[in-house]
């Protein structure tokens, strides 16, 4: 078991990197998958996916704060590199001949084949929404008037917004009325700049936890 500790700072720094990253990864990854499904709570109505979406600006709000913009932009780049490689590889693996009933085939066709229109309103809309959030962060930051409090909220607030306008706007203009997406990226905008404040003392708890290993 000793052989399982982190015994000096540089290991512990790149043990909680490869975590973040990691996470982030993976709910960048979750998010898309996930996008096929939608839920509905009274009267809200949206994909499943948008349950992760602040888990990767709060993770690039860590980035941000951490390492800086440059750094936290190719989190950011890494992220949509990654969906790529996942998008394709489920094409790959739906076009592949298939031995299971037809029945198998078609949900998993439903599933993780996202039609064109989707991925690109998705891909768009990540990579907008997260440089505006790292962006807004990293200059509440420079100028040194706010408090961490106040540059998690504000820039995830921005970010998500402009990511839910032009989702839904690529996505659903012309089969939804304008209204209804409008209406529908600002009530999950603020769902989301919920779940950002509620999730703050574990976004704040990393952060400190980075800074007082870069201190050692």
């Amino acid at each position: 078991m000793d052989s399982l500790k982190l015994k000096t700072k540089e290991e512990k720094k790149i043990y909680y990197r490869l975590m973040l990253w990691s996470f982030y990864a993976v709910a960048v990854i979750m998010k898309n998958i996930l996008a096929t499904k939608t839920w509905k709570i009274g009267f809200l109505t949206a994909p499943a996916a948008y349950i992760f979406e602040p888990v990767t600006f709060i993770a690039q709000d860590v980035e941000t704060e951490t390492r800086g913009y440059i750094s936290a932009k190719r989190m950011i780049y890494w992220g949509f590199f990654l969906n790529l490689i996942v998008a394709l590889a489920c094409q790959i693996a739906i076009a592949l001949p298939y031995a299971s009933a037809p029945i198998i085939q078609e949900a998993f066709e439903i599933i993780l084949g996202n039609v064109p229109r989707i991925l690109f309103a998705s891909l768009t809309a990540y990579l907008i929404g997260g440089t505006l959030n790292v962006k807004i962060m990293a200059k509440m930051k420079d100028k040194g008037s706010s408090s961490l409090f106040s540059r998690a909220v504000v820039s995830t607030m921005v970010g998500q917004l402009a990511d839910n306008l032009i989702f839904a706007s690529l996505a659903f203009l012309g089969v939804m009325e304008v209204t209804q997406i409008i209406y529908m990226a600002f009530s999950m905008t603020l769902l989301e700049t919920i779940y950002e404040i509620i999730f703050f003392p574990l976004t704040r708890l990393y952060i400190r936890k980075f800074k007082e290993l870069d201190m050692e």
